[in-house]
């Protein structure tokens, strides 16, 4: 299929227009393209099996297109990536078990019985629909759009071209309406050189992969390259809002994607997500510790708490989880777990009370004391706070630090709400049980909460037992203290001197 594909490009090297350049794509290459595109599946697409396993053939060729040799520059993929999106369009519009235009949130999918066994086994039956979106994937799931100021060309005329088309006077004369129609006109040499065009089609591929990823298989493969590099170029990323909610109920893995890209939704593009700090303080889960998607939970934490702007019972509360959560988690977590708090008690100082209460004082934090005085943003805090409610507030967080000195914890584990969890009330008791830690690394990271220094160090995501015992049988050995690798055996006494009773 490589050479097919060499060859049909050679023929297109013979074009001179644009126009003659889209038809000589479309008579050699398109015809390869598709049937590559429909060639059978070798394995049942699942979470644990990459695309690349169910499309071989496929994942060889665009490791041959993306290699030097093949000359596949950013002009042959815009036209590989436009004859895609038609093709999917055709599918889904053909009625022959097209996906549905709405966006699907994924079903929980029962593992089947031969994917733990790596011997043969026959191939998955799949409806052409599936077969079609999965070698798209396969072909484009690693393909960004490409920088048009610096725009690779095979074709150098396509250049000239425009320059040509763009001093014509049908062009100049053009309006608004009429050179935004060129941009997409499938036959104008401008749709090459513009950003509405490239998005226009990666849009509709990426869209008709969220579409169809119930059907599919495709959820968790499609949510890893969301923030990477396909949010930034869809036309309108908000679009997905309701599609990441949705993923957020199927748990796991896959709620912690979502969740990310749900992130980077209100970072980026302004989305309104009110109970995004919910739904991340409600992973926060011995569970999700324990599992193998931790690491990216832990990225989503880091993530997601560097904000100076977070309210103060926010961060309270995802402390005190955190490190309660810490106490029944693996081991290696607390190489994460213990410079995270630290960094989010310097980044939020009224948390600091959960490491250096010495008195009965409460700590009522600003926006609680604002809240229960009245949306007064005129009046002086010092004056709202002698408002009957906030002195009611006052009172409520003196009663719950009380309970505290009484050896009663107020922290509520169980509150689903950070709000309603009293956190700051609270205090880190859970650093001292660590003080015990068995790992010798544990009680050193411990008590450097005793030091107001700033903490720059990078977290490590990844730490894992095998990594910790990796560390430990390369570190070098000090000769002046050489570990006991054996004890003398004790000495028997004489027979004779035995006393048996």
């Amino acid at each position: 299929m490589e050479e097919a594909f060499d060859a049909a490009l050679l023929r297109c090297d013979k074009c001179k227009t644009f126009s003659d350049l889209v038809k000589a794509f479309d008579a050699h290459v398109r015809p390869l393209l598709e049937r590559q595109l429909r060639a059978p599946l070798v394995r049942e697409v699942r979470d644990h099996i990459t695309p690349d396993e169910c499309c071989p053939a496929t994942a060889q060729l665009r490791a041959h297109l993306e290699g030097e040799a093949s000359g596949a520059t950013d002009d042959v993929w815009f036209l590989l990536l436009r004859c895609a999106s038609q093709l999917m369009e055709r599918e889904r519009h053909g009625g022959s078990g097209g996906a549905a235009a709405e966006l699907r949130a994924p079903q929980k999918r029962p593992r089947a019985a031969d994917d733990a066994d790596d011997g043969a086994r026959p191939p998955p039956v799949c409806d052409a629909t599936t077969v079609l979106l999965v070698n798209c994937f396969v072909l484009f799931s690693n393909r960004s759009l490409p920088d048009l100021k610096h725009l690779t060309l095979r074709w150098s005329f396509l250049k000239k071209e425009k320059a040509r088309v763009e001093s014509s006077d049908d062009y100049v004369s053009a309006n608004v309406a009429e050179r935004r129609k060129l941009l997409l006109s499938h036959h104008s040499v401008l749709s090459l050189f513009s950003e509405r065009a490239h998005k226009h089609y990666f849009t509709t591929v990426w869209m008709t992969f969220m579409s169809s990823a119930a059907a599919t298989a495709l959820h968790i493969h499609i949510l890893y390259r969301l923030g990477s590099f396909v949010l930034r170029h869809l036309t309108n990323p908000l679009l997905l809002a309701d599609y990441l909610t949705d993923c957020f109920r199927s748990g796991g893995l896959v709620s912690v994607l979502a969740l990310h890209g749900l992130f980077l939704l209100m970072v980026d593009h302004g989305l309104e997500y009110p109970q995004f700090y919910h739904q991340l303080y409600s992973l926060i889960t011995a569970d999700n510790f324990a599992s193998r998607h931790r690491y990216d939970l832990f990225r989503l934490l880091h993530l997601s708490m560097t904000s100076v702007r977070l309210s103060a019972y926010i961060a309270a509360s995802v402390i005190k989880r955190v490190a309660r959560v810490a106490l029944l988690a693996p081991a290696p977590t607390l190489y994460f777990v213990l410079p995270f708090i630290r960094q989010l008690l310097q980044a939020h100082p009224n948390c600091l009370a959960l490491i250096h209460r010495s008195s009965r004082e409460a700590v009522v934090p600003e926006e609680e004391a604002t809240a229960e005085a009245g949306e007064d943003t005129e009046r002086p805090l010092k004056r709202a706070a002698a408002t009957p409610n906030a002195l009611a507030a006052r009172q409520r967080a003196l009663r719950e630090t009380a309970l505290l000195f009484e050896g009663k914890d107020p922290f509520v584990m169980t509150a689903t709400d950070p709000a309603e969890t009293h956190a700051l009330h609270s205090t880190l008791w859970e650093l001292t049980a660590l003080e015990r830690h068995f790992l010798p690394a544990v009680p050193l990271m411990v008590g450097a909460y005793g030091s107001t220094a700033e903490d720059k160090t990078p977290l490590q995501f990844e730490k894992s037992y095998a990594r910790l015992f990796t560390s430990e049988v390369t570190r070098p050995i000090d000769k002046r203290h050489m570990p006991t690798v054996a004890y003398r055996p004790p000495e028997m006494p004489a027979a004779d001197s035995v006393l048996l009773l």
